[in-house]
């Protein structure tokens, strides 16, 4: 992202290509079909929304002693399952379990060479982007009310749809004691928007920085759960500033690049091209509190890959584990007005509104977190 003069800074809008900062690998998996799964004998309930959905705080993963008795050659991939997962919202036993049953070798106890490795890096990066493409995509592919969208979800990113035996078998042996499949069932879906009060920006309060138009978690599609903020948008290499808790609740740390902050009231919040992290996992933070900074350099931004124009936060909304739209939310004293799809910029769609005048500020501007 090049670094923004006051002339465009007093625009109504920026175009779009300036706008988009944050990519996720594009999905190019199509939905299988309910009857393609019914041929094969899928149960109408093989696994539930909740069990893809990644919740740290409610059911928390010891990636690294899994790692150690399973699959230990795993272990210089650890961070990016846990990053991965983070960044696509999707369960890491969920994905650790569809990555071996696409490819059973990987489960073979053997030092991972460089290729090797990188090959792994991938499929961790595209199983994790495909679900959560799949899982966010509109449920208008259910050609039967029965068969449960999230089902559809994890066996169209199956390579074949009669390996979910052999999906369900390796997940109960590995995980069933830890979270049983289908036995969680919360929903975030008529949740809108947080409680009043409840969360501020995620830099200090006092300070003012830039946001940019509300978008999806990935980038691209729905819901608009996400939005960019920076202080002046510089060029890499710039100057960074501090980033500090929305809320109150407790920390996961997902790699050195991305954090999540969750309430036990199911809300939480994602910090995503982060560096200099200085908070741990399970420790309980405050709102206003000092995360670590957003990341200048693009290595660091990008810890595990992916993709960002330049240095910003990437700040996504959650809600029992569910990336959720922030309209109408509050951050501060400012309500969000989302537009119509990701990175719109255009003030006659998308805007904030200063709830203490009911002044109505266009993106692209500097607000104050009070």
């Amino acid at each position: 992202m090049f670094r923004l003069s006051r002339l465009v800074l007093a625009c109504l809008m920026v175009s779009t290509s300036a706008a988009h900062a944050h990519t996720l690998i594009a999905n190019h998996t199509p939905m299988r079909s309910a009857a393609v799964l019914e041929d094969v004998g899928v149960p109408n309930q093989l696994v539930t929304e909740t069990d893809l959905l990644f919740q740290p705080r409610r059911h928390p993963f010891n990636i690294d002693d899994f790692l150690a008795e399973q699959l230990p050659h795993w272990q210089p991939v650890s961070e990016a399952i846990m990053h991965w997962s983070g960044a696509s919202g999707i369960e890491p036993r969920i994905l650790i379990t569809t990555l071996i049953t696409n490819a059973p070798e990987l489960e073979q106890d053997i030092t991972l060479d460089r290729i090797s490795e990188l090959k792994l890096l991938q499929a961790i990066e595209q199983t994790a982007s495909t679900l959560s493409a799949l899982l966010y995509q509109p449920n208008t592919q259910t050609s039967n009310a029965t068969l449960g969208h999230a089902t559809q979800t994890l066996v169209s990113t199956l390579h074949s749809p009669s390996d979910w035996q052999t999906w369900q078998t390796r997940y109960q042996a590995w995980f069933g004691d830890q979270k049983p499949l289908g036995q969680y069932t919360l929903s975030s879906r008529s949740l809108v928007a947080p409680p009043a009060g409840f969360m501020q920006w995620p830099w200090r309060q006092g300070y003012a920085w830039i946001p940019n138009g509300p978008h999806a978690h990935s980038g691209s599609g729905f819901p608009l759960s996400s939005i960019d903020v920076s202080y002046d948008w510089p060029q890499w290499g710039g100057t960074t500033y501090s980033v500090t808790a929305a809320h109150d609740g407790y920390v996961t740390v997902l790699s050195r690049c991305q954090v999540r902050v969750t309430n036990d009231n199911g809300w939480a919040t994602n910090y995503y091209h982060m560096d200099g992290i200085q908070v741990r996992n399970n420790q309980w933070v405050g709102k206003n509190t000092k995360l670590g900074t957003y990341a200048s350099q693009r290595s660091v931004a990008l810890c595990q890959g992916g993709s960002s124009t330049g240095p910003h936060l990437h700040f996504s909304l959650l809600k029992n584990g569910r990336f959720v739209s922030m309209q109408d939310a509050v951050l501060g004293s400012y309500r969000i007005q989302t537009g119509r799809y990701s990175y719109d910029n255009d003030c006659r769609y998308t805007w904030l509104t200063q709830t203490q005048t009911g002044n109505k500020v266009c993106l692209w501007r500097r607000i104050t977190n009070p």
